[in-house]
């Protein structure tokens, strides 16, 4: 939920993974944390790992409540409507939790200065996306069943926060918005699913376990079938697996509250199958600017995330391989969430 990179296709709220992605998944919460509240805020940008090539912005903003044993009273009718009747909610012998996201994302082309349609790179795009999202886990598996719905083009407000930006931070005024993806509802339904595969711990606490990762996701934001694995070092890590996603840094972070001070290492390689993805293709309703997608991609994470009282904080850097054909550039950016529980 969250920003592109300039080229980064949108998960979801994951997406992306990136469709984006705007989406938030996965929270974890011990047997004793019930009805804990958490709240994270995420900025996304290229700046983090040293490159600008025309600055590109994200934001996200995740509410997630833990503490369920099933999707009750306290989850809104729509929502509890929809989980109870799907597997996420049928499940048996599962602790279960919601979240909600918001995010704006952004993405422009290398050349901030020209205001024609450069045409061999990914057009100019902004989204704001809203997301629902229901979560089952237990101390192996852990579920997420991700909702997202929003807008594209002119009416998400990217030109004007992008202009809005660069005006106090006295960068180059983007010229190209004129000619951004055009307005248009767009949506997504992402599952996910994480399997904890095998685990070490010392006595002193310190762990490292092996983490599969599987997802799906379908609709005009992105599409595409996603498999990987993530390696972690640190402490606590029984605690925060249900939220070592595809993109740990666009998700509420469990280990915020937790009364001892908990930290982790990890690394994520993930390869994707992606049949259309809105940041590349353009508009899917109406006619729009488009560079040839390449379905078959690549993401490496790396991070790590530190808890102390009611805080966490994580910081993560992402590398993928190319979104479409003779893309000038890698894509790079790094991640900053802020969690805190109450």
């Amino acid at each position: 939920m969250f920003k592109l990179l300039r080229r980064f296709p949108v998960r979801f709220l994951g997406l992306c993974v990136a469709g984006l992605l705007l989406a938030c998944s996965g929270a974890a919460w011990a047997d004793g944390d019930q009805g804990r509240r958490l709240l994270t805020f995420t900025l996304e940008n290229d700046f983090f790992v040293g490159e600008d090539n025309g600055y590109t912005n994200g934001l996200g903003l995740i509410w997630a409540r833990g503490g369920l044993t099933e999707f009750d009273d306290s989850v809104p009718s729509w929502l509890r409507a929809i989980g109870n009747r799907l597997y996420i909610g049928t499940m048996a012998d599962k602790r279960r939790a919601i979240s909600f996201s918001l995010a704006q994302v952004m993405q422009t082309p290398n050349d901030l200065a020209r205001s024609d349609l450069i045409r061999n790179e990914a057009p100019y795009l902004g989204m704001l996306l809203a997301s629902a999202n229901l979560h089952a886990f237990d101390a192996r598996v852990a579920d997420t069943l991700s909702l997202t719905l929003g807008v594209a083009g002119p009416v998400s407000g990217g030109e004007t926060l992008q202009k809005l930006a660069h005006d106090i931070l006295g960068s180059e005024d983007p010229k190209g918005w004129s000619n951004q993806v055009k307005n248009e509802v767009v949506f997504q339904v992402r599952v996910e699913r994480l399997w904890r595969l095998a685990a070490l711990q010392s006595d002193g606490g310190l762990g490292l376990d092996v983490i599969g990762i599987g997802q799906a996701a379908v609709g005009t934001v992105r599409s595409n079938l996603v498999s990987g694995l993530s390696l972690r070092y640190g402490r606590a890590l029984e605690r925060s697996f249900p939220a070592a996603t595809v993109m740990p840094g666009r998700e509420v972070n469990p280990l915020a509250g937790s009364a001892e001070r908990s930290w982790s290492l990890f690394f994520n390689l993930l390869g994707a199958y992606v049949a259309n993805d809105i940041a590349i293709d353009g508009n899917t309703f109406r006619d729009s600017h488009s560079v040839p997608l390449k379905h078959w991609q690549g993401m490496a994470v790396v991070g790590l995330s530190y808890s102390f009282g009611h805080w966490a904080v994580l910081l993560s850097a992402v590398q993928t391989t190319d979104h479409y054909e003779n893309q000038p550039d890698p894509t790079r950016f790094g991640s900053l969430s802020l969690t805190y529980a109450y």
